[in-house]
């Protein structure tokens, strides 16, 4: 990933590939491999208000990263996908109990 390009996926409104369980991200991605094949987008659950919010945002032409979708590596989005049904809040508390952290 470009580094020019990163800096402002960090900065703007949409969040790179980067695991929230091991933090790896694109400079871990071995040479010649896809770096957003190595990653997957994994969508918790949202409020009632938190749906709504971003319903509207969606209609207003709004682009950008939803607060309730994390990337995870290979490695660790089953551990993810396991939650879903959860609130994205949840999830990650209990992704982080299971962790031990």
């Amino acid at each position: 990933m470009d580094l020019r390009c990163r800096r402002a996926c960090e900065d703007g409104p949409v969040r790179p590939p980067r695991c929230h369980v091991c933090g790896s991200d694109a400079r871990d991605v071995p040479e010649g491999r896809d770096v957003l094949s190595s990653f997957v987008l994994v969508h918790f659950g949202l409020t009632p208000q938190e749906k709504e919010g971003l319903e509207a945002w969606n209609r207003s032409g709004w682009t950008g990263h939803p607060a309730n979708a994390f990337w995870f590596c290979r490695e660790h989005a089953e551990l993810a996908r396991s939650r879903t049904g959860l609130h994205w809040r949840d999830a990650l508390a209990s992704i982080d109990a299971a962790l031990g952290r």
